[in-house]
Parts: structure tokens; C-alpha cells; sequence
């Protein structure tokens, strides 16, 4: 992939991520807890995204936004997840939290420090490719009376699942791929956008079934 695509795939994904932001949010009133809390995470995102554009940092403190945007966005989602499971694992849930918060400090102070710090990205990871096989089970033991379609909390878990599970070997072996037998970053780092954009799409696909069963209690109040 050249460079001038990369950053295509990049500005896209960036994009995406802003409008993600405003249906998550537009209108505010009967949105579910969990569209809004994938909203805030967007918000993480971009708002990394645009520091490192109007900033003008240098070197590897260019990482540094992406870095703590890293640490940031794990808690939106973990809580939608803690909320849309009804609470039901309080302990695993704030110890797992703990864990990669103290892992991802430790991290951005002491091993990878300013380096992208993909090894926090890979814990995160990990610990939300749980939650999301979590989620699943729950779907088959408490299935719903609707069509599984109609739930955005299924697209969103579809999302992150995709992504997270997508870029996992990225995230734990790109300072070995790229130090160690000199690869080009490029390459994988191409790879991790369009998987992004895919992610973001499948969010958008919830965020838009959140809207459509808004719309649809209003036309009928009977509509659970």
C-alpha cells in the first residue's frame, strides 16, 4: 500500500469516527446507555486523532495521544459491557479494569514509554475479546424476544470483536516484526486502518438500529 493511500484509509477512519460521534448522540433523548458510552469512546478517538494533527509534536511524542487515548477508550466500552450484562460479573469486571490500567501506566512509564504502546493495546484486547465472547453466551442462555438484527448492542459487539480480535497479532508482535526482521510498518499498520473502518462501519450499523427502534417506540408505545 503507498503512503498516500494510507493516510486515505487514516483521514476515513477519522471521519468515520466523528460521525459515529454525532448519531451516538443526535438525538440525545431515548438513546440507549451503551450507543452513548460507544459514543464517548469515538470521541476518545478522535479527539487523539485531531491533537496529533493541530500539535505539532515531534518524534515519538507523537504517540503519546494515541497512547493514553489507548487507556481512555478501554473504559467506556468495558462499562457498556458491565451494564449491558446487568452487572451480573462486578468482580471480574473491576479487576479486569484494574488490571489493564495499572498494566497500560506501567507500560507508557517504564517499557514501551514513548513507543506506541501496542502491548497495552494487545492486554486491552484480550480482555474485550472476553467480554465479547461474554456477551455471547449471555445472548444464547438469556436470548431475546427480538430478532437479534434489532439489538444494537449485538452490532456493537460484532464490531469491536472484528476489530479487537482482527488486530490482535498486530498489536503483540509488531515491535518484533518491525525491530527485529525490519518489516515495514506500513504494511500491517495498512491493515490494522481498514479493519478500523470495518469496525467503525459495523458501529454504525447498531448506532442507526438504535435510531430505527427509537422511531419505532414512537410510532408505537407498546413497542418494548
Amino acid at each position: 500500500m503507498k503512503v498516500e493511500l494510507f493516510f486515505v484509509v487514516g483521514h476515513v477512519a477519522t471521519g468515520l469516527s466523528l460521525f459515529i460521534l454525532l448519531m451516538a448522540f443526535l438525538p440525545y433523548k431515548g438513546r440507549k446507555i451503551e450507543s452513548r458510552l460507544i459514543g464517548v469512546s469515538s470521541s476518545i478517538s478522535l479527539a487523539s486523532h485531531l491533537t496529533i494533527i493541530f500539535i505539532p509534536f515531534h518524534g515519538k511524542q507523537v504517540n503519546l495521544p494515541q497512547n493514553i487515548a489507548t487507556l481512555l477508550i478501554f473504559l467506556p466500552l468495558a462499562l457498556a459491557y458491565h451494564l449491558i450484562l446487568n452487572r451480573r460479573y462486578q468482580t471480574f469486571f473491576s479487576s479486569s479494569t484494574l488490571c489493564f490500567l495499572a498494566f497500560g501506566i506501567c507500560n507508557l512509564f517504564f517499557w514501551q514509554k514513548d513507543d506506541y504502546n501496542t502491548y497495552t493495546l494487545a492486554v486491552g484486547s484480550l480482555i474485550l475479546i472476553v467480554y465479547c465472547i461474554l456477551y455471547l453466551y449471555r445472548l444464547l442462555v438469556d436470548l431475546p424476544v427480538q430478532e437479534l438484527q434489532t439489538v444494537p448492542m449485538f452490532w456493537f459487539n460484532s464490531a469491536i470483536l472484528i476489530y479487537r480480535a482482527g488486530t490482535l497479532f498486530l498489536f503483540l508482535f509488531t515491535p518484533y516484526l518491525v525491530k527485529v526482521l525490519n518489516n515495514d510498518l506500513l504494511i500491517y499498520w495498512s491493515f490494522h486502518n481498514i479493519l478500523n473502518v470495518v469496525h467503525q462501519i459495523v458501529l454504525t450499523i447498531g448506532l442507526w438500529q438504535d435510531l430505527r427502534n427509537i422511531k419505532l417506540r414512537s410510532l408505537s408505545p407498546s413497542v418494548p
